[in-house]
C-alpha cells in the first residue's frame, strides 16, 4: 500500500440482503459490506484515498471482496488472506429504522487477526484510523489489535475515529461496555448512535450522552439520531443538523456511510459542521435503497 488518508481496521463481510418476495422462499442479493469496509467505500466515493486493514478467507468470498475493493479504489494490500479459513457473512433483513442482522462468522479469517499483523508504518502515515466496537467484538485478538492500532495512531499524530456500532448479538453488554470505555480515551472522533448510547449509558438524554463521550477528550462527537439527523459537538459548541426527508427502506450501512463522508470532508475542510452536513446527506441516500454499500453516492465532480 502506498498510503491512505483514511485507514479502517476490522472485518469485511459478504452481505446477503433479503429482498421483498410475494410468494415462495426469500430471495437474497449478494453484496459486500462490513462496517469498516462500508466506511472505506463511502470515504473513497467522497474523494479520499481509503484503505482497509484486516483479513479475509480464500475463494470465492475473499476474492469477491478483493475484486469489489479494487473497483471502489479501496486499497487492500494490508488485507491479509487466510486461504484455509472462511470469510464472514452478514444476513440483512431490511428495515427502515431498525438494525436486523444475523451473522455466520465463527472462526472467520478476521477473528484470527492480531496485533502482530498490524502494518505499523501505514497507520503512522495515515491521516485517520477508523475502528469500531464491532471490530473489538470479533475476537480477543482483534480487540487487542484495535487497541494497539489506536495507540500507534495516537503516538504518531494520526487521528483515531471510533464508531460504537454496539451489536449485542456479538458480545454481552458489560463486556462491550468495558472495551468501549477502555478505547474512548484514545479516540479523537467518536461517532455513537443515540440508541446504542442509550444501551451503553442507560439514558436517552442526548445532553448526557454527549457529555459522557466528550468527557473522554474527543475533539468531535457526532451523535447520530437516524431520521432526526445529528448533534455535533466540537470546539466548545453543539449544533443540530437535520437529516433530509426521504422514504427509508433499509437502514443498513447508514451510520457507516455517514462516518466515511464525515471523515473525508473533515480532512478536506477542517470544519466539523460542514463535514456532518455532507455526512447526513450521504446517509439519507443510503437508507432510501437496499444494501449497505450499493447506494452510497459518489461526490459530484
Amino acid at each position: 500500500m502506498s498510503g491512505a488518508d483514511i485507514l479502517t481496521l476490522g472485518e469485511p463481510l459478504i452481505e446477503m440482503t433479503r429482498l421483498p418476495a410475494a410468494n415462495g422462499p426469500p430471495i437474497y442479493q449478494q453484496g459486500v459490506s462490513g462496517d469498516v469496509l462500508n466506511v472505506a467505500v463511502a470515504a473513497a466515493r467522497q474523494g479520499s484515498r481509503a484503505g482497509i486493514i484486516g483479513a479475509v478467507g480464500g475463494a470465492p468470498f475473499g476474492e469477491d471482496i478483493r475484486a469489489f475493493c479494487k473497483t471502489e479504489n479501496v486499497e487492500t494490500s494490508a488485507l491479509t488472506t487466510r486461504r484455509a479459513d472462511p470469510t464472514g457473512v452478514c444476513f440483512i433483513d431490511p428495515d427502515p429504522s431498525e438494525r436486523r442482522f444475523s451473522y455466520a462468522r465463527r472462526g472467520a479469517a478476521a477473528s484470527l487477526y492480531g496485533p502482530a499483523d498490524l502494518p505499523v508504518d501505514l497507520i503512522e502515515g495515515a491521516e485517520v484510523l477508523h475502528v469500531s466496537a464491532i471490530s473489538q467484538a470479533i475476537s480477543p485478538t482483534m480487540q487487542a489489535a484495535v487497541r494497539r492500532a489506536a495507540t500507534i495512531a495516537l503516538a504518531a499524530g494520526t487521528l483515531v475515529s471510533y464508531d460504537l456500532n454496539l451489536r449485542l448479538q456479538l458480545w454481552p453488554l458489560e463486556t462491550a461496555r468495558r472495551a468501549i470505555e477502555d478505547l474512548l480515551p484514545l479516540a479523537d472522533i467518536v461517532l455513537p448512535s443515540d440508541d446504542e448510547a442509550a444501551l451503553l449509558l442507560g439514558t436517552h438524554d442526548p445532553e448526557a450522552q454527549l457529555d459522557h463521550f466528550g468527557r473522554h477528550g474527543a475533539r468531535w462527537v457526532a451523535l447520530k439520531r437516524g431520521a432526526n439527523g445529528v448533534v455535533l459537538q466540537g470546539k466548545g459548541t453543539r449544533v443540530e443538523i437535520e437529516a433530509p426527508k426521504v422514504e427509508a427502506v433499509d437502514s443498513a450501512g447508514a451510520g457507516d456511510s455517514f462516518a466515511g463522508a464525515f471523515l473525508t470532508h473533515l480532512l478536506a475542510s477542517g470544519d466539523g459542521e460542514i463535514a456532518a452536513r455532507h455526512g447526513v446527506e450521504v446517509a439519507a441516500q443510503v437508507v432510501a435503497a437496499y444494501g449497505a454499500t450499493a447506494p452510497i453516492p459518489r461526490a459530484a465532480c
